[in-house]
């Protein structure tokens, strides 16, 4: 059952649908786990308590401030003495549609989104690789988004913020390789979460339904898959890579 047996794994947005399913499967393969949440201490708790295992643990902190990166990372290392794998899980989704927004809001719609989708996790990930520097290697796991590549009309900032995401795994990849730490991006479309639920009813259901040949959106679980399987030893030729576990609903050129 168990093949990551003495690797730690930092989740952020941990407590959230897709986080959470990342954290039970990781925890199930026998990895100790760092949950990350920002707000949602409580649920981030009642995960931990409830995961496979032992030996993991929460830490809570804004992601857009660097001091509380900072003591985030510090707090791993202090206890788990290391960070095998980091996976940059947390991001918002905000809708600021251009015709009905004015400046100030959309100003504000792509600080946050720029903010918390990017540069949280490039300061994350600068921290971690530092740590994993030291310790001789590592494995860091963006989860992005179908909209970096077909475009968010009514979200630009999010598919703005999740290209970035994409060229910056792509590029510390080239940048880490020799020091052993491999890079990987999943780029998922709907997934069946709390945070999509609201569009997965009413009139808009069968519409999202039939953007994959599939017939229907991706479950967190197919996102916690590809990540493990990611993780794994044996994938390190695979740094740099995009996958798109979006059942086909936007195939890129």
């Amino acid at each position: 059952m168990g093949n990551m047996k003495n690797k730690t794994v930092l989740i952020t947005g941990a407590s959230g649908g897709i986080g959470s399913a990342i954290a039970k499967e990781f925890a199930f393969k026998s990895a100790s786990i760092i949950l990350h949440y920002n707000t949602q201490q409580k649920k981030a708790e009642e995960l931990c308590d409830n995961l496979n295992g032992s030996g993991h643990c929460t830490v809570g902190g804004d992601l857009t401030s660097p001091q509380d990166i900072i003591k985030i990372v510090d707090f791993t290392s202090s206890i788990y003495g290391k960070i095998d794998i980091l996976i940059n899980n947390a991001g918002i989704f905000v809708k600021h549609p251009i015709e009905k927004f004015n400046f100030d809001e959309w100003q504000s719609a792509w600080k946050k989104s720029i903010n918390t989708n990017l540069i949280g996790p490039a300061n994350l990930t600068f921290r971690v690789a530092k740590e994993m520097i030291k310790a001789g290697g590592g494995k860091i796991i963006n989860i992005s988004s179908r909209g970096a590549f077909r475009g968010e009309p009514t979200a630009p900032a999010y598919g703005a913020s999740k290209a970035g995401l994409n060229a910056m795994g792509q590029s510390l990849a080239v940048a880490l390789a020799p020091k052993k730490i491999f890079i990987y991006t999943i780029a998922p479309g709907f997934v069946e979460t709390a945070l999509a639920r609201p569009h997965l009813t009413g009139t808009r259901k069968k519409d999202i339904m039939n953007q994959s040949p599939l017939g229907r959106v991706a479950m967190p679980e197919e996102i916690a898959k590809t990540a493990a399987f990611l993780a794994e030893n044996g994938t390190d030729f695979l740094t740099g890579c995009i996958i798109d576990v979006n059942g086909a609903s936007y195939l890129r050129s």
